[in-house]
């Protein structure tokens, strides 16, 4: 569990690097282009081809998917592995209710 939420909480921090970068490439006098998920892709795993034995609509989306800024992507894989490994919250045992009535 900790390990899924430190990995979620470093993804979300790097989502947040690439938005300021992308941000501050935005605000500059040159042409700009943002970073897309398929060029994350590929850096990491290769060739970011689809396949269409997964169904037409299937591929359609993950070719959306990989057509979207990287830090939306990374930003939503870290936040949800931030919440869903996070630790169960604690009950008080023994605890009992005062009434001052």
């Amino acid at each position: 569990m900790i390990f899924g939420r430190l990995i979620g909480w470093v993804l979300l921090t790097v989502a947040i690097l690439i938005a300021s970068g992308e941000a501050v490439l935005a605000l500059g006098t040159g042409s700009y282009e943002g970073l897309a998920t398929r060029e994350v892709w590929t850096l990491i795993a290769g060739d970011p081809t689809v396949s269409q034995s997964a169904g037409d609509m299937a591929s359609r989306l993950i070719s959306d998917i990989l057509d979207w800024p990287a830090w939306t992507v990374i930003g939503f894989v870290g936040l949800s592995l931030a919440v869903i490994c996070r630790s169960p919250k604690r009950r008080r045992v023994g605890c009992r209710e005062r009434s001052y009535g």
